[in-house]
């Protein structure tokens, strides 16, 4: 009943108040948790389903479920949630399930069958060099681009506020291209627009944004000359919260709003930004994917958006088969129109190629970099030459938001290249 009732609330409110889908299994959440402190323990566990039928291979949600397994002392809940995750082509700690003896005791063979998907899902996959690790330990950088003719690489600090430029023949080393002498936000996304010899950047603040006392900050997409890093313009847009990520094809801009539901476009470097498409469905916008006529957008809540180029209208793709498309970050495309994303706090983490079919839907998520010991907590992909670079620990929990010292030290951002497959 649960179920009918939330698709039904689902489907009244598609053409007038759309629902976010996040906000909805919010609530189910909370739910389920005031059931289980009353130990009502199928309550619980209805609300936690049609939680996860939301977000599919959700993990927090698949934990959920056998916590509640072990407090309800119900093996057979437990052994689901575990084949859960193993079919949504997750790992997971089996020693850290309060239930494993029980489960071990209840049934050996499943418990056995369980482990050997769990250990294929973890097997690492592809063979990365590193292409640069400039001393930047303390710089959060969040943000990667890379220039397709000099080979030079472009990182985007959130900690300091500077753009630096990698060389080639210097990946050790970096040097500030912009933020020293004229100030910028945080940098959060970069894209480089060779046809009109500029670099874009996301800007904009969070909590580890340094300011300076009474400085105002907000978010804008920046253009600076490719070979000065001077900023020759700001775009703003009214109801803009923070732009996150930016991408151009063909000298057209795009670019997401991590906060407000919104993704923009920008026409050239003369043009107004305006909104592209718009959706209060969307919970936390984040890489973008212009490709086969449409926009690809990665929500890292919920999965991957569809937005027609045409119509301007988004629609939620359905997970593919075995796979889950919770915490999906950067994308890319290469030149064939294939989307490549980055998956982070979401084990295994990496690189993935989203296979579609030909109408756009996905049919697969297939592993491109993952198991990689230095793959801490990716967080975007470029593509150039046939190659993927990938930025490979953003290191977000060594920067407390009140600024203070992490509890461990903090290393060097690494870039990761590969040939794509």
């Amino acid at each position: 009943m649960i179920m009918i009732a939330l698709f039904a609330a689902l489907a009244a409110a598609q053409p007038a108040e759309p629902v976010s889908v996040l906000d909805l299994s919010r609530d189910l959440r909370s739910a389920a948790r005031e059931a289980a402190m009353e130990e009502d323990w199928e309550a619980a566990r209805r609300h936690t389903e049609a939680a996860r039928a939301l977000q599919p291979g959700h993990p927090g949600l698949i934990n959920n479920a056998l916590i509640i397994a072990r407090f309800s002392e119900d093996t057979e809940a437990g052994f689901a949630a575990l084949e859960a995750a193993a079919a949504h082509g997750l790992t997971w700690n089996l020693s850290a399930v309060g239930q494993i003896d029980a489960l071990r005791r209840a049934d050996p063979e499943r418990l056995t069958a369980i482990e050997a998907l769990l250990d294929a899902n973890a097997a690492p996959s592809g063979t990365a060099e590193r292409v640069a690790e400039p001393p930047l330990a303390d710089a959060l950088i969040e943000a990667l681009a890379v220039d397709n003719e000099t080979e030079r690489l472009y990182l985007g600090s959130v900690a300091d506020r500077r753009i630096y430029r990698v060389e080639p023949f210097d990946p050790e080393t970096a040097e500030v291209f912009a933020g020293e002498d004229a100030p910028i936000g945080s940098i959060f996304a970069l894209a480089v627009d060779r046809r009109h010899g500029l670099l874009y950047a996301a800007e904009g603040r969070v909590p580890q944004t340094p300011l300076s006392e009474g400085e105002r900050l907000g978010t804008a997409l920046l253009a600076l000359d490719l070979d000065s890093g001077a900023v020759v313009a700001r775009h703003t847009i009214e109801g803009a919260r923070r732009i996150g990520d930016v991408v151009v094809r063909d000298g057209i801009v795009y670019a997401s709003d991590a906060e407000a539901g919104r993704v923009y476009r920008l026409d050239g470097p003369r043009a107004q930004l305006e909104v592209f498409a718009e959706d209060p469905r969307m919970a936390s916008p984040q890489g973008l994917a212009p490709t086969r006529g449409s926009v690809y957008l990665a929500d890292y809540s919920v999965g991957i958006w569809r937005i027609d180029a045409a119509s301007r209208t988004a629609r939620l793709l359905p997970a593919p088969p075995g796979a889950s498309l919770i915490g999906l970050d950067g994308l890319a495309t290469d030149r064939m129109g294939r989307i490549f994303v980055i998956r982070n706090t979401v084990a295994p983490v990496g690189l993935f190629e989203l296979e579609l079919d030909m109408d756009g839907t996905p049919t697969a998520l297939i592993p491109v970099l993952t198991g990689d010991s230095r793959l801490g907590e990716p967080v975007t992909v470029r593509i150039a030459d046939g190659r993927a670079f990938v930025l490979a620990d953003a290191q977000w929990d060594l920067f407390p938001e009140d600024g203070g010292a992490p509890e461990t030290p903090r290393s060097d951002p690494q870039i990761l290249s590969l040939p794509l497959p």
